[in-house]
């Protein structure tokens, strides 16, 4: 693979700290729920308001506030009559600026599983529609969370936000992977909820073979699956003999009014595949985006493979195909020791590097966000004989990297961070990111010694709910990175939750801070530059 060097990427790029005159921060009114409350979502907008949904068990609460002062001008208790013990709560929606609830049960005497929405006005802070059916199904395969089968459905949005894409995996009629062919859904609507087409469909490989690894949707209403597939059912990834990949890569095109399904194969090359995710691009050509190694079974990442799916259904490679992430980068932040050790290993590779975010450009260009993220387990046995897991969550450096219209891969940043969380998954770590017309914006929360951080100096540790400073930084079109302290978490007397932010308005965070004495207020972060 010919290396892709581009000066830009090995220019200094200087990490800058200032106190923000690039964002302000507004809290709005205090409001109390119930303990043990789930947080919906926030959304909303600067015209009609700013809505959240909250819910525990059998009652749904729902408050508004004004989108300019963030006071409270509408609360509402909503009884769900219709409450079992299998009820979830699956995705609130904005789709085309409609807003809906999507939530699903478990129909015990009918032996179906039924998805229903409420629809949101944020207006007036009411369900103008409430517990609509949208479709049912057989049981469906899920993962099982504390007694309850969760994760059931996924779901997409074409670019332009017109059309959504449900898709389930129907529980396997055979236990034996070798046999059996997977049943997927697929089921879409328009902006009003409205049915546009939907089927469920017998995969053409069976499990041992192929593996589901993302669906899409484009602005036609034609929906994508991207699967791997093994050569045989024995699912060996590397052939000894040559030391290529023992897998290939397809894009499965599913259409209203067609049963017959279209294939295309993606050509990976000689490399090994570790994330991959496909998403439709301005042209409505579907950009298949994977990170890849030169290890099979690998849990590092040496660059980005990219493909474009024209609208003709042929794969071309997105220009130079490999993208190879620059070491200079990578070095950051990093000990002089282990900058030494990476120096060393030529085939350096970043380690438990996932794929977060892929955003399609209006004017073609892509960017990628990365976070290394590491679930460390530990089980133990104690003085009565009794076995113990303990889990450690690593959420550490975030990774951006910008490739152009003209498939030019113009720079890669990498922005330091160090998150731990001892038996709480996300809890206050992650990030959220948002872009609009001058960059890309991620909010975190950080130690304050990390403020100032040198690039020959590493991170120290953030732990989950103890403080820290809120802290947003900035990759602009060219590659330049700045970090702003918004606050200080200790100072206001409130804990966030960045994972839990929406953006609304191109250019503003909406989620709940949590009060520390109790109670919650919306805060509303707006980017000002």
């Amino acid at each position: 693979m010919n290396k892709v060097i581009v000066v830009i990427v090995l220019m200094s790029c200087n990490l800058s700290f200032s106190q923000s005159s690039k964002f302000s921060f507004k809290l709005g009114s205090e409001y109390v729920l119930p303990r043990k409350t789930e947080n919906l979502a926030f959304f909303g907008n600067e015209t009609d308001g700013i809505v959240n949904l909250s819910l525990k068990k059998d009652e749904l609460f729902m408050f508004r506030f004004d989108p300019h002062t963030l006071v409270q001008t509408k609360a509402k208790t909503i009884e769900l009559p219709e409450y079992t013990k299998n009820f979830n709560s699956e995705l609130v929606a904005d789709l085309g600026l409609n807003y809906y609830w999507l939530h699903s049960d478990w129909d015990k005497d009918a032996e179906r599983e039924i998805l229903y929405y409420d629809k949101i006005d944020v207006s007036s802070g009411k369900l103008v529609v409430s517990n609509k059916k949208l479709f049912s199904a057989t049981k469906i395969s899920g993962n099982v969370i504390r007694y309850k089968v969760d994760n059931k459905y996924n779901f997409n949005f074409d670019a332009g936000k017109n059309f959504l894409l449900v898709n389930y995996r129907l529980v396997p009629e055979d236990k034996n992977d070798k046999k059996n062919f997977d049943k997927i859904g697929l089921q879409v609507f328009d902006t009003a909820m409205n049915k546009v087409w939907g089927g469920e469909f017998k995969m053409p490989y069976t499990e041992a073979v192929m593996d589901n690894i993302d669906f899409s949707i484009d602005a036609k209403g034609n929906a994508y699956l991207l699967a791997k597939v093994f050569d045989s059912d024995k699912r060996k990834e590397k052939d000894n003999e040559t030391g290529k990949p023992l897998y290939h890569f397809e894009v499965l095109k599913f259409s209203k009014g067609k049963r017959n399904l279209t294939h295309t194969v993606v050509n990976i090359g000689d490399f090994f595949i570790q994330k991959a995710a496909i998403i439709e691009n301005s042209l409505h050509e579907m950009v298949i985006a994977c990170t890849y190694s030169k290890k099979a079974k690998s849990k590092t990442t040496d660059g980005v493979f990219l493909a474009l799916l024209d609208t003709s259904g042929i794969i071309n490679k997105y220009r130079n195909g490999y993208y190879e992430f620059p070491l200079d980068e990578m070095k950051k932040y990093e000990s002089g020791r282990y900058k030494r050790s990476m120096q060393r290993k030529l085939d350096y590779e970043i380690p438990n590097l996932e794929v977060r975010n892929i955003l399609v450009n209006q004017d073609g260009s892509l960017f990628m966000g990365f976070e290394e993220f590491e679930i460390i387990v530990n089980t133990y046995v104690d003085s009565k004989g009794l076995p113990h897991t303990t889990y450690q969550y690593y959420y550490q450096n975030i990774y951006g990297a910008r490739i152009n219209s003209s498939g030019k891969f113009e720079w890669m940043r990498k922005i330091p961070k160090y998150q731990v969380s001892y038996d709480r998954p996300q809890g206050t770590l992650g990030y959220k990111l948002i872009n609009d017309a001058n960059g890309y914006y991620f909010l975190f929360l950080d130690h304050k010694k990390n403020l100032e951080l040198a690039e020959d100096e590493v991170p120290k540790r953030y732990f989950d709910g103890y403080g820290g400073q809120i802290i947003i930084s900035k990759i602009d079109l060219q590659g330049n990175v700045s970090k702003d302290l918004l606050f200080d978490t200790h100072d206001e007397n409130l804990m966030i939750y960045p994972s839990q932010f929406n953006a609304i308005n191109g250019n503003q965070f909406i989620g709940r801070a949590d009060i520390k004495r109790g109670g919650y207020k919306p805060l509303l972060i707006t980017i000002k530059d």
